[in-house]
């Protein structure tokens, strides 16, 4: 198989950084604009499009994205230790000036402001038409992409499609089914304009765009038109389920048929940015019982996310996803912390209350199971927090999942419920089975709950719930510390600092002050 190239997150902006012997002498017009110059050729608008992509490692990887798509839901509640646990609680400190909020608005539009500069200037480029309308498609699925995250987590939020210049206080909010047909606009372009493979891995592909298609469609209330986007990335693209549930999250097997977008880390300081942090925060402080940090035990712990009782019960006793998933079990690895009659290596024993013992850690607010997909056994130290792991944003068994839940709400459950089998099937251990749904039993919470098993501890669950309208319902059902959430909290508070600024009436979200 040809090596495919891999895109990386980084533009050289000055010519001194690369060195004089890399630059060119050719006179260019130093008072424009920075856009306007560096958008004057194709080398610029290339370089513009990996900008866009850059955007991705704010929300794909980092606490902040974890913390608003984890905390607070069904399967995981609040760890040990963090300062957003009010998130979980649904307690007042969950306000408009929530900062991982703010850095999502901010960073959201951020990028989407990077898109828009792009697509206001690439026409005027001349270049080759094929390229043009891919970079066209890859910026505009991506434009798409984050206004996926701020509708489902703000509602209705400023929308524009045009490069905002200079202070721009008097745009209004604008109603999140209008940006979702602006948003079914852009990946229609992505799909229509993009292949099933591009030549540097780590770009948006057709199959991408089709499942963000799906997704989108399913929140518009086209259930038919959902089932055919996620049912055409399943028969026509080269994607396949791997053969095991483990084989995806083999960290020397990031690059396999089952990824159709994936943002891209890569163990080099130049091009990792702050490097994919998922390793930290599901890892519980096991480094306070006597056992040293180590990168094959979880790292650095966080101690962020804690899997709810719900979530650690919800597996077959033959689904491997239950092991893939969760880290129950600690090893000695302090000569100078050995109990009598341990050697090295040995399983740590736990005490799990006064004269009762087990192997299997507990599962509590000192010390909880961890989740082991996002290990980073390659950092040199277990203190280092930068991994260098893909992050899988699409994977084909969620879009097996989106295909069982589309046909279902399209009234064909007999249809829907044999592409969850189809998921299910996979997770079973080798030579045993899992019991397989009927379609009388195929509902929403059936497919959250495979939605849990398949995808738990990968980013998304929050807004899977919202989406699905399950969130207030589900969570105070099974998250035991969400104890004041309430209809409302299915929104998320406008920040505060984008209210301040605006010269024009713009309402809190309901429930909030």
């Amino acid at each position: 198989m040809q090596r495919k190239r891999l895109l990386k997150y980084s533009i050289p902006v000055l010519c001194a950084w690369l060195g004089f012997s890399a630059c060119s002498l050719e006179e260019k017009d130093l008072y424009k604009p920075v856009p306007e110059a560096i958008y004057s050729d194709a080398a610029g608008i290339a370089n513009g499009v990996t900008g866009v992509y850059s955007g991705l490692r704010n929300i794909y990887g980092s606490q902040m994205g974890f913390t608003i798509t984890t905390m607070g839901t069904d399967i995981f509640q609040h760890g040990k230790d963090g300062g957003y646990k009010f998130m979980d609680d649904y307690g007042t400190a969950l306000n408009a000036s929530n900062g991982y909020l703010g850095d999502l608005w901010n960073n959201a539009y951020a990028t989407i402001n990077s898109a828009n500069t792009l697509l206001d200037r690439i026409d005027a480029v001349p270049m080759d038409e094929t390229l043009k309308n891919r970079y066209k498609a890859e910026v505009r699925f991506i434009r798409a992409h984050f206004y996926y995250w701020l509708t489902v987590q703000f509602g209705d939020v400023v929308f524009t499609e045009h490069e905002t210049k200079g202070v721009v206080n008097d745009l209004g909010r604008t109603p999140k089914a209008d940006i979702w047909k602006k948003m079914h606009e852009d990946t229609q372009f992505a799909v229509d304009n993009l292949d099933w493979t591009q030549p540097d891995y780590g770009r948006i592909t057709k199959g991408a765009a089709l499942h963000q298609l799906a997704v989108i469609d399913l929140l518009q209330g086209d259930y038919a038109g959902a089932a055919a986007a996620a049912k055409k990335v399943i028969s026509d693209g080269p994607y396949q389920l791997l053969p095991s549930y483990a084989s995806v999250f083999d960290y020397n097997n990031q690059k396999n048929a089952e990824i159709l977008f994936s943002v891209q880390y890569i163990n080099n300081a130049l091009f990792n940015g702050s490097g994919n942090q998922g390793n930290a925060f599901f890892t519980p402080a096991y480094d306070q019982f006597g056992l040293l940090r180590d990168v094959n035990q979880g790292g650095r712990p966080y101690t962020r996310f804690r899997p709810t009782e719900f979530f650690r019960n919800l597996f077959d006793k033959n689904d491997s996803r239950f092991d893939v998933t969760f880290r129950m079990y600690w090893f000695y690895n302090n000569p100078a912390n050995l109990p009598a009659g341990k050697k090295l290596g040995d399983t740590v024993v736990w005490q799990i209350s006064p004269g009762v013992t087990s192997l299997v850690a507990p599962n509590n607010d000192n010390m909880h199971w961890g989740v082991k997909k996002h290990d980073d056994p390659t950092r040199a130290s277990p203190q280092d927090l930068n991994g260098f792991r893909d992050y899988f944003v699409y994977r084909l068994s969620d879009t097996y999942l989106l295909a069982a839940e589309a046909l279902m709400l399209d009234g064909k459950p007999e249809e829907g419920v044999t592409y969850l089998n189809k998921v299910r099937q996979r997770a079973a251990k080798p030579g045993t089975t899992i019991a397989p749904l009927s379609a009388a039993q195929l509902d929403m919470d059936a497919v959250l709950d495979e939605r849990a098993r398949e995808l738990g501890g990968e980013e998304g669950r929050w807004m899977d719930l919202v989406r699905t309208g399950k969130l207030v319902v589900r969570v105070k059902k099974y998250n035991p510390n969400a104890v004041n959430i309430k209809p409302f909290h299915v929104l998320r508070p406008i920040p505060q600092a984008q209210r301040d600024l605006s010269t024009v009436e713009f309402p809190q979200n309901d429930g909030y002050l």
